[in-house]
Order: C-alpha cells, then structure tokens, then sequence
C-alpha cells in the first residue's frame, strides 16, 4: 500500500499509531480481567507456547 502523505510503500503493521494495536490472523481475548495485563513473562510464556511472538493489545470497549 502507498500511503497518502508521501506516497511511500508500507504495510499497514509498520504505520506508527498513537496507541499499540496489532493485525492479526487470531486473537486470545480475555474479557474483564482483574489484572492491568500480563507480565512481560506471562507473555514470553505464551510466544515460547505459541512458537511465535505475541503483542498485548488492551482494548478499552
């Protein structure tokens, strides 16, 4: 895609939004949790369960 300020070619997960957010093929969602998110080593826990790296993305709905 060539985005419209420059023309330069991109892919959408490159653009720099204000908050983190994440394009994916699925989702683990978790809803009303009593924690503020996990850890950084919950997460690293979950990419080595995955085999695949994985970004925490809260939304406030």
């Amino acid at each position: 895609m060539s985005v419209p300020c420059c023309g330069a070619a991109t892919t959408l997960d490159r653009l720099d939004y204000d908050w983190p957010c994440g394009f994916a093929r699925f989702e683990i969602a978790v809803r009303n949790p009593e924690t503020g998110g996990l850890s950084e080593e919950q997460l690293a826990s979950v990419a080595q369960a995955l085999g695949h790296p994985v970004r925490q993305i809260q939304a406030h709905i």
